[in-house]
């Protein structure tokens, strides 16, 4: 055998190990391809249960929305292999295994401490399957709370692929939207206050008159006079930036450091974070407008 022969070798080798596995890592990168990009939950619907979370609470079951966003990207320690990661909106990073059928959590018990509603939970099941750019979920998990743990469930969640650049639907925020009539059962536009002295609801009631800035941005001005930035991607708006603070008569403030909102141009759901004029943070869980 020639010096020459002997050579080419690890070369040939090299070309049929590439050929081998070159079909699998297409395959790999294109099933993680269809999870990947930002992910709007579409708006909660009460009646048919769509994107109703179901918090099992010691005095009964409670429903909850689900709005706001989660994005997946590849995993960039492996990005041709088949691990997805997604980051919701409220600042927690979950694992997820790309199968053909569908996204799986990975392991399938993972923890967050969620730094916007200061709860920490355990997802124990998160499955998505998608059908072009429409996901249907499920998700199960654990609500850790300092006397008990509490079962949380999304049975159908529905969310529509966007981006950071689909403004597109800042027409379906612009207008007056009216707080429907607070109902303590159902927590609807109840504010939970916790203050120096216990936590105590306070229902909301009102309007909202949400006006177009310029590209995709709105400014959201409430009752009290304060004003609101907030950025349209796709059907939801965010607080933007994330932190902004209204002065108060009395030397006092009022400052919102979540507001996340999902519109289809007549029915408005949000949650909203803050704390209010007397220093003490408040929680609507499930607000619900109508435009006016």
């Amino acid at each position: 055998m020639t010096r020459r022969s002997l050579l080419s070798i690890p070369i040939l080798l090299v070309g049929v190990l590439a050929a081998c596995s070159s079909p699998t890592d297409e395959s790999a990168q294109s099933t993680v391809d269809r999870y990947l990009g930002k992910w709007n939950y579409d708006q909660p619907d009460p009646s048919s249960g769509v994107n109703m979370a179901e918090l099992a609470l010691p005095t009964g079951p409670q429903r909850a929305p689900q709005v706001g966003d989660v994005v997946f990207t590849r995993d960039p320690q492996n990005p041709n292999g088949d691990i997805v990661f997604g980051r919701t909106d409220v600042g927690c990073t979950w694992r997820f295994h790309a199968g053909e059928d569908a996204l799986r959590l990975d392991p399938p018990a993972q923890l967050c401490n969620n730094p916007t509603s200061n709860v920490s939970y355990t997802i124990t099941s998160w499955t998505a399957t998608v059908d072009g750019d429409a996901m249907t979920e499920k998700i199960t998990a654990k609500s850790h709370r300092a006397d008990r743990d509490l079962d949380f469930a999304l049975p159908t969640g529905a969310r529509t692929r966007t981006d950071d650049g689909d403004g597109a639907a800042v027409s379906a925020f612009v207008g007056t939207w009216r707080f429907d009539a607070a109902d303590p059962a159902s927590m609807r536009n109840i504010s939970v206050v916790r203050a120096a002295d216990g936590v105590r609801p306070a229902p909301e009631q009102g309007a909202v008159l949400m006006t177009a800035d310029y590209g995709n941005r709105i400014t959201a001005q409430t009752d009290d006079g304060c004003v609101w930035s907030m950025l349209v991607r796709g059907n939801t708006a965010k607080l933007d930036p994330p932190v902004q603070t209204c002065p108060r008569p009395g030397n006092t403030t009022r400052t919102i450091r979540s507001w996340t909102a999902a519109s289809d141009g007549t029915r408005q759901t949000a949650i909203v974070h803050g704390t209010n004029e007397q220093n003490a943070p408040f929680t609507l869980g499930y607000a619900a407008m109508q435009r006016v």
